[in-house]
């Protein structure tokens, strides 16, 4: 592939867009899949956006009602049939290489896990991507339901909880608590299917998000000429200015907390 193409950094919004549809692969024998089953504010969306400009499918969070429904109006296919919409995907978002990708997160898998479990997860290669910083990820979590801003373009994409104090311990636990228990659930999920997916931390992926993508296009069988490697994507904040200070003294202020829970625990153990 061509590596002087410039790298595009897109919203998510914007993977809606026609623009991005395929032609149809010549059979759905040629189609290589693969699937990110992550959690909430994981760096997914860096993710996608890096193998999108790699030439590696066009992965986007295709089980969330704010994206299959534009899509399947445009592709004239009902939203609940989740096999017919599957069929869709793989014949408009599949790359000329034969990628096909898609995010997913747990509940999004819980919604249609019959259907999910056949015709996409039992033929895919499945990257299991998280962050070892909980902490991080779940004040960023309570900040885009608190705010409704889950991109870097600071859209408001879903409405704004303002029923939601800022800083509620409650909530950030509440958040805490539903990453790492859909981490498990993706764990055990994974170990029952006799899976190994390709493991990434969201940590080792900013730090090597080349390395990330050339592991992928080997899972997938791709060879050099299939794909490019792209530039590395500078992480800037996903929140406004103002919020963004906010966030990382929420970062610290929960991080204590957690870190004082766990030490009492510890004391309070017998033995």
């Amino acid at each position: 592939m061509d590596d002087a193409t410039p790298y595009e950094k897109m919203p998510e919004f914007d993977l809606d867009d026609a623009r991005f549809d395929q032609p149809s692969p010549a059979s759905r024998e040629d189609i290589r899949s693969f699937v990110i089953c992550t959690t909430p504010r994981s760096g997914s969306w860096l993710l996608c956006r890096q193998l999108v400009n790699a030439g590696i499918g066009v992965p986007s969070e295709y089980f969330n009602f704010l994206h299959a429904t534009p899509l399947c109006a445009r592709w004239q296919v009902d939203p609940r049939d989740t096999r017919a919409y599957l069929n869709r995907l793989r014949a408009r978002r599949t790359t000329r290489n034969g990628a096909f990708g898609t995010k997913l997160l747990w509940t999004q898998y819980v919604g249609r896990r019959s259907a999910i479990k056949v015709e996409l997860l039992g033929r895919s290669v499945l990257v299991f991507l998280h962050r070892e910083d909980v902490a991080q990820q779940a004040v960023s979590l309570h900040l885009s339901h608190r705010t409704g801003i889950w991109d870097f373009d600071g859209r408001v994409s879903t409405p704004p909880r303002s029923d939601i104090p800022w800083g509620d311990p409650a909530h950030l636990d509440s958040c805490d608590r539903s990453i790492r228990l859909h981490n498990q659930y993706w764990r055990e999920l994974f170990s029952s299917r006799r899976i190994d997916p390709i493991a990434v931390r969201y940590e080792d992926f900013v730090a090597d998000q080349r390395g990330t993508i050339v592991q992928i296009a080997d899972a997938l069988g791709l060879g050099a000429g299939d794909y490019r490697v792209p530039p590395a994507e500078p992480r800037d904040s996903a929140f406004p200015a103002e919020i963004e200070a906010q966030r990382r003294e929420l970062v610290q202020r929960w991080r204590a907390m957690v870190e004082s829970r766990r030490a009492g625990t510890a004391r309070a153990a017998p033995g």
